[in-house]
């Protein structure tokens, strides 16, 4: 009785770790979770990269892009994705990570944010919408369903978390 009352609390031990590495460490850093691994897969971490640029002598545009047309991040496309986040307690996800595709042009992905006529100016751009499901006290899921291929990026006010859809 006593061995099985101690085999038993080891099993949910290793259980219990390991069920605590399918959660993110940071704040605020998504990370992709594989439901078939059931592990988590970093996103490609990049600080934005501002751009400006003339179109013509009446238009400009401005915005962000990261360098290369792809990420090294790769997820295959699935009718439902699921990135795990942890966030400070008490805040919504969806105020701190914009989903956004990027543009590609020539060697980079680009991020249009703001475009410019000689009489007005907009600042917007699509987001695309996702799910958030708690798991526990300060920690989430965001699922994306039906994303086609491309590159995206989770961003935050300060990062770009980026990875393609295959």
């Amino acid at each position: 009785m006593k061995t099985i009352l101690t085999t038993a609390l080891i099993l949910f031990s290793i259980l219990s770790v390991k069920a605590q590495n399918n959660l993110p460490e940071f704040n605020d850093k998504p990370a992709y979770f594989d439901a078939k691994t059931k592990e988590l897969k970093e996103l490609e971490k990049s600080q934005y990269n501002t751009m400006a640029k003339a179109k013509g002598l009446f238009k400009a545009e401005g915005g962000f892009f990261l360098k290369g047309i792809s990420s090294s991040v790769r997820i295959p496309k699935l009718e439902e994705l699921k990135f795990v986040v942890k966030t400070t307690p008490g805040a919504d996800p969806t105020s701190v990570f914009d989903l956004v595709q990027f543009e590609i042009r020539k060697d980079q992905r680009v991020f249009i944010t703001t475009k410019a006529k000689t009489t007005s100016t907009s600042t917007s751009f699509e987001k695309i919408n996702y799910e958030v499901k708690k798991i526990k006290e300060g920690y989430y899921y965001l699922i994306v369903k039906n994303l086609g291929k491309g590159e995206y990026f989770l961003g935050t006010s300060d990062f770009m978390f980026a990875f393609g859809i295959d």
